[in-house]
């Protein structure tokens, strides 16, 4: 335990290493070579960091039974728990995550009479391919749930974490289902978070213009396709959106904007867990899979001059 503690904290460090190095040279290359720099940065928006699982995320990942989903971008590793004739929840994680992030979820599931599916999404933990984006999220689920489909189950639910609860809401808006989904800490534009990128890095606007270009032209969607509230404006699914008011990387004003625009979505506030810690916090779990199950009333998201709301009505 110990050594495989020190060998995740030492592919951090390295990661951190690397990143400042990549910053300090992406905004010099911006100065000097602009051309250079698109491509640098191409590189950089579009890789995710593959940080090796905890020892819990292996405990949970051998207790399953790993098989192969197919997708555009290159063959996904994905995990199912449970029964295979009881309805299934679909977990999918964020940029840099992987599917086992999110493993306090299945045995609360698995107790209320689901089958669980998680994957790692392409360019993250065992699946395939270098690069990924919210493109590659978005076809990762159609794939997953394609697969799942062809072998006869049904998809009951969907729990996504940041990028992936975008994914979820844009797959969910594209197709209309009307399964219940959880969406914690959901960003909402790719253009603004670009343009974080861009400052975090030194890059100048034209450079990130080019970088947009270069995505929207290779992937064929238009990030403006990502933005809301077209986004998820025609979505008929049951939604809640779980967002803490401590998180440094998605802010829960993005949660509450994405409850607000959503028909008939559900909020659901916290305090001091931040962007990660909530997917371990055993009352998010819980809130989670009361909504799933439909044994809860949760409020609607805060008027625009109120107050997030932090708690579920009683139980019916």
């Amino acid at each position: 335990m110990f050594s495989s503690t020190l060998s995740i904290n030492s592919t951090n460090v390295r990661y951190a290493i690397n990143l400042a190095w990549q910053r300090m040279n992406l905004s010099i290359t911006s100065a000097l070579a602009p051309q250079k720099a698109v491509a640098a940065a191409v590189r950089l928006f579009g890789t995710p960091p593959r940080i090796e699982h905890t020892p819990r995320e292996l405990e949970l990942l051998s207790t399953g039974t790993r098989y192969t989903v197919a997708s555009p971008r290159g063959d996904l590793a994905a995990w199912c728990f449970g029964r295979a004739d009881r309805p299934v929840v679909l977990l999918t994680h964020g940029w840099g995550g992987r599917g086992a992030q999110l493993r306090a979820f299945v045995p609360e599931l698995l107790d209320v009479g689901f089958q669980v599916v998680t994957f790692d999404q392409a360019g993250h933990g065992y699946s395939d391919s270098e690069g990924s984006s919210l493109v590659h999220f978005l076809e990762g689920i159609e794939a997953v749930v394609a697969d799942l489909e062809a072998n006869g189950r049904k998809v009951a639910g969907m729990v996504g974490h940041s990028l992936g609860a975008a994914a979820v809401g844009l797959w969910l808006n594209g197709n209309r289902r009307e399964l219940r989904a959880v969406l914690v800490a959901p960003p909402i534009s790719v253009e603004r978070y670009s343009g974080y990128f861009a400052r975090q890095f030194g890059i100048p606007e034209p450079v990130r213009r080019a970088m947009q270009e270069y995505f929207e032209r290779t992937l064929g969607r238009r990030w403006a396709d990502f933005e809301l509230p077209g986004s998820i404006s025609r979505a008929r699914a049951p939604a809640l959106v779980i967002h803490d008011a401590g998180d440094r990387e998605i802010p829960q004003a993005f949660g509450v904007a994405l409850a607000r625009a959503w028909p008939q979505a559900k909020f659901l506030g916290t305090h001091g867990l931040g962007h990660r810690l909530i997917l371990r916090d055993a009352q998010v779990v819980r809130d989670a899979v009361d909504f799933i199950t439909n044994r809860v009333s949760f409020a609607p998201p805060p008027a625009r001059d109120g107050a997030a709301y932090n708690a579920p009505a009683p139980i019916f």
